[in-house]
């Protein structure tokens, strides 16, 4: 799914991120963070569509936060017995945000990228005030963008004047994913604990 997602960045670009970041923020699987960072390293090698990409991955973002925010204040009770992953992850963003409140929502929106979705719908069920969540959410959302086109566009600029540089610049940012991925798949394995 991936490979096709990244063949159809060029053209549909903005659309694109909107979607993945809209879906990603109501806790759908999707690599958001690799089609951000790749979106940015695309503009690096020549296409104007930077301030498109940040538009369009803002406002999927913002929009999957209030989607998601307004659903769990209507359905919260349903949330429970989902599963033991999804109770772990609703667990941590629980505790995450009786410790920081509003930052936690600032925060998962960007430093701690796991916890953002759940954090959205911990935030609805709890009756944090929507107007506190907004801000914050959007907050976030905007240095989440900017970071990961920032990376891509550094990174893709490196390969600018080189012949076919957006296949180049889209094969290293696929290729550094993976490799951040497994070395995450790895610690997580060598430090799980036992029972």
């Amino acid at each position: 799914m991936t490979q096709e997602l990244l063949r159809l960045l060029p053209s549909w670009g903005p659309w694109l991120l909107a979607i993945s970041a809209f879906l990603s923020c109501m806790m759908v699987p999707v690599p958001t963070s690799l089609l951000l960072i790749s979106a940015g390293a695309l503009s690096g090698t020549g296409h104007d569509f930077l301030s498109l990409a940040a538009a369009g991955a803002i406002g999927g973002a913002f929009l999957g936060d209030l989607t998601a925010f307004s659903l769990s204040r209507r359905l919260s009770p349903r949330f429970a017995g989902r599963g033991a992953r999804f109770a772990t992850v609703m667990r941590k963003a629980r505790e995450f945000m009786a410790r920081r409140g509003l930052m936690a929502i600032f925060l998962s929106r960007w430093l701690v990228t796991p916890l953002g979705p759940p954090t959205n719908y911990v935030a609805g069920a709890s009756g944090v005030a929507l107007p506190g969540f907004a801000a914050a959410s959007l907050g976030g959302e905007v240095i989440w963008a900017a970071l990961h086109l920032g990376i891509g566009h550094v990174f893709g600029r490196q390969f600018r004047n080189s012949d076919a540089a957006e296949i180049k610049a889209l094969a290293a940012v696929a290729c550094a994913m993976t490799l951040f991925l497994l070395a995450r798949w790895l610690w997580r394995r060598m430090h799980r604990p036992t029972i």
